[in-house]
């Protein structure tokens, strides 16, 4: 089966292949930084993959381009691009991994350096690259209903983090556009158009509130961390603890580049965005 999970705090998004015992297999391998810096002076970075299991894990380590994107429902998801043309800011053709392929004993680390060499005619501005690490562990044997068949069971885990690389000047901002919201018994559902300017990706924190509607009463407050490359129009859902009394409200959104799971140094500062859409509960 095949889900997509996300964590702020370890990667940028993860992709896991796997028949069975998924609780038992998903802290086996990790990654950590979720995402590395580099730039036009210091053109090399690590990233540090990790097995917390007790079986030894064979990984490898490829390089590229995506970003996060939302699907027709507003759903994240990071969409990759085999082949990005001029168009795109991609580093994945010339950011290179060492080594690409490691073998980690159970509770043991491997350091992999990522070495940047761009084009000397590149223009100022952000380029980046997703590292896939691809772990394999040993193929284990599970038992069905007759205990006389028995079939091994392949597991595979993809984690998916990030490689920024800047060049000369760079700035960062976020328009929002487009915001709808909806309250459906205890539920928020919140839509709104996000693009960035500048000629670097926007890193920061998405804060809604519902409130009611001359503002002096905050029904709920939810924070969501955000990266923003190109034009998405996200849907952000958040579960009420208690269904809201009949009446208008207003849903407030602040856009700002605060990241505290990221370096406060590499978060690019923008100014703060701020929009607000009237919602009515009957």
């Amino acid at each position: 089966m095949r889900r997509r999970l996300t964590s702020a705090l370890r990667i940028g998004a993860v992709a896991v292949l796997a028949a069975v015992l998924l609780p038992a297999i998903i802290e086996a391998i990790y990654v950590s930084p979720p995402i590395v810096f580099m730039d036009d002076r210091t053109r090399a970075a690590q990233i540090t993959i990790g097995n917390n299991g007790d079986r030894a894990e064979e990984a490898t380590v490829e390089l590229k381009f995506g970003f996060p994107d939302a699907d027709s429902a507003g759903t994240p998801y990071v969409r990759f691009v085999d082949d990005p043309g001029p168009e795109y800011a991609s580093a994945a053709d010339w950011v290179r991994a060492f080594p690409q392929r490691v073998r980690l004993e159970p509770r043991t680390q491997q350091v992999v350096r990522l070495l940047a060499r761009p084009p000397e005619t590149l223009p100022d501005g952000e380029y980046w690259t997703r590292v896939i690490v691809t772990g394999k562990g040993a193929t284990l044997r599970v038992a069905g209903a007759d205990s006389t068949v028995q079939a091994g069971v392949s597991l595979e885990i993809r984690l998916v983090t990030s490689a920024i690389y800047r060049k000369g000047r760079v700035s960062t901002g976020v328009a929002l556009r487009g915001i709808n919201a909806d309250i459906d018994g205890d539920s928020l559902a919140v839509w709104a158009g996000m693009a960035r300017t500048g000629n670097a990706g926007w890193l920061g924190t998405v804060d809604i509130d519902l409130v009611t509607a001359r503002g002096n009463r905050v029904v709920g407050h939810w924070s969501t961390p955000l990266a923003v490359y190109y034009p998405m129009r996200r849907r952000f859902a958040y579960r009420l603890a208690n269904a809201p009394a009949a009446g208008d409200y207003r849903v407030r959104i602040r856009m700002r580049t605060d990241r505290p799971d990221l370096p406060a140094e590499r978060v690019l500062p923008a100014p703060t965005v701020m929009d607000s859409v009237a919602v009515r509960v009957d």
